[in-house]
């Protein structure tokens, strides 16, 4: 399959080519030099001055192209439109510091090759019909030198695009097209005008048609100017007051990316959140495979020179760093990265990270608007943040870090409500360590307190993730098992007693330091008929079944259960 870089050279070769075999033999010393030089300062301003539309650049300078063939002949006007691209070319190197010199060979062939198919096509119909209304050859004219011009322009770009980009040539076409199409309309219409002033009233008021032309491509260009900010205080404004209606972290990192991705151009997204000193990739779009983003970024990380993490930072010509290509938020067709952090009061929240396709794409601006939302999401973040610790903290005993005695309940009514509607059963169980006071008596509360911690640890390992663990009260702790009827709930608390049996819990002076619990279990529906009496069957069970005869075991609520039975 052909390169996309000897694709470059091909159309290259072949529209320099054409120009070469026309201009050899042409004369050109009836073409007036001044006029000429006017005209191609004027072609050269338009082709500079592109007026944006959605990231797309939409070239003005058709009007030139077309009023020149009039104006000075076909062979001048094709030299006047290389010089023209040549020079534009050189002038967009130097602005971007793009150093593929073979775009310049490319679109000086591209703008050949199509400015002869178009007059391939007008000097062959011309040749073959006759239009005797003005309006037909004007017609002709446009359609056959604009339309052909304006299409093998494009298809030859897009094919580039496809080769560059390996993507399929029809990919994001009409929109493409109809993008341009305004600024092409534009163009055949003032083109139209200014060879008709210039057959009736001659070069200066043509000139001044051009000019006109010229001044409404710059008010072109304020208007989009103008939109695009429009667009971006929108996104600010919009995302100001959408992250104070939430209190999710979830949602609120939805809505500082998305209105980050309208006013700043990406190929990829990702926003990363600050977690035990690392940042952790939290939710990302353009990604291939999302097991690109799963690698993590330090947090002090400077890369290759570059602060990434502690200040905003722009980084172009990532694709000729080797360095680079182990980055995860780098594809293997990434030229530019711009990344903000997510900081409030000095404390690292997170990090916006952008990356295109596109070298120099991103500007000092981009940095701005950016480091404005980061700002922005950062206090939104934190409140978040402070919220969700908040209602943990509500929900979860401060000591074991497990559920506590009021989320207890609330998951036991739910439990409940699910095995009504659906049907099924779970269990219950209720651990109590035997004997605590003696431990605390013995060696002190803090050796207490570290043997419920510990005691904490060896429930979780020790349970399914869907388990819910909660320290009930003081020294006993309790396990949710939906799904799980009371046999089984029987095997799985007896090999847990077992295990915290045979673990030590805490270490004093060089002694590890053993205890035993004692477990009572009831299931719902067969046991119970609510929460309150699930809760006090298992007591029961643990009290008159476990604690009654001997301690360390583990016992099944039964309907006669009784104090001394």
């Amino acid at each position: 399959m052909l390169s996309y870089k000897k694709y470059l050279y091909l159309v290259g070769t072949l529209g320099c080519g054409l120009l070469l075999l026309y201009t050899r033999n042409f004369d050109f010393s009836g073409v007036p030099l001044a006029k000429y030089a006017i005209f191609l300062l004027l072609m050269l301003f338009s082709e500079i001055q592109t007026v944006i539309i959605n990231d797309n650049d939409c070239c003005m300078e058709y009007c030139f192209v077309y009023s020149s063939i009039h104006i000075f002949g076909p062979v001048p006007a094709a030299l006047m439109k290389a010089l023209s691209t040549l020079f534009s070319q050189i002038y967009f190197i130097i602005k971007n510091a793009d150093s593929e010199a073979e775009k310049l060979i490319f679109h000086v062939g591209q703008n050949v090759l199509s400015y002869f198919s178009a007059l391939a096509l007008y000097f062959y119909i011309k040749g073959n019909y006759t239009w005797v209304n003005p309006l037909y050859r004007v017609i002709l004219q446009s359609a056959a030198i604009g339309i052909v011009y304006f299409l093998v322009k494009n298809l030859l770009l897009r094919y580039f695009l496809a080769l560059r980009y390996n993507k399929a040539i029809s990919d994001n076409a009409a929109e493409f097209i109809t993008l341009d199409s305004p600024a092409f309309l534009m163009s055949v219409l003032f083109g139209e005008m200014a060879v008709s002033t210039y057959s009736n009233s001659g070069f200066s008021q043509a000139l001044l048609v051009l000019g006109v032309y010229l001044a409404v491509v710059y008010i072109f260009i304020l208007y989009f100017t103008v939109n695009k900010i429009n667009r971006e205080l929108a996104a600010i404004y919009d995302m100001s007051v959408s992250i104070t209606s939430t209190l999710d972290l979830e949602m609120v990192m939805d809505i500082v990316l998305n209105s980050v991705q309208k006013i700043v151009p990406w190929d990829t997204a990702c926003l990363y959140v600050y977690q035990n000193g690392w940042l952790v990739p939290a939710i990302y779009e353009g990604y291939p495979d999302e097991a690109v983003v799963r690698i993590k970024l330090e947090d002090c990380q400077r890369l290759f020179g570059y602060s990434f993490i502690k200040e905003g930072t722009i980084i172009n010509n990532c694709h000729k760093d080797e360095r680079f290509a182990d980055l995860s938020i780098c594809l293997s067709n990434t030229k530019s990265i711009i990344a903000a952090p997510i900081v409030t009061n000095k404390e690292l929240i997170g990090e916006i990270v952008l990356t295109s396709k596109k070298n120099y794409v991103y500007t000092k601006k981009h940095l701005k608007l950016l480091s404005i939302l980061a700002s922005q999401g950062a206090v939104a973040m934190k409140n978040a943040q402070l919220f969700d610790e908040t209602a943990q903290m509500a929900i979860c005993d401060g000591l074991t870090g497990l559920y506590n005695y009021m989320y207890l309940y609330s998951e036991l009514e739910r439990q409940i409500k699910n095995v009504n509607a659906r049907g099924g059963c779970f269990s219950f169980i209720i651990i109590d360590v035997d004997r605590f006071k003696t431990y605390n008596d013995t060696y002190g509360h803090l050796v207490g307190d570290t043997i419920l911690k510990n005691l904490a640890g060896v429930l979780r390992n020790n349970v399914r993730d869907k388990d819910i663990i909660s320290r009930y009260g003081g020294e006993e702790f309790a396990i949710v098992l939906p799904g799980v009827k009371s046999a089984e709930a029987l095997r799985i608390a007896e090999r847990i007693r077992g295990v915290i049996e045979n673990t030590p819990l805490a270490r004093v002076e060089g002694k590890d330091i053993y205890i035993t619990v004692s477990a009572g279990i009831a299931s719902y529906p067969n046991d119970a008929t609510s929460a309150q009496d699930l809760v006090n069957k298992a007591d029961k069970a643990m009290l008159f079944g476990a604690k009654q005869k001997g301690r360390n075991k583990v016992v099944l609520f039964h309907p006669n259960m009784v104090a001394g039975n």
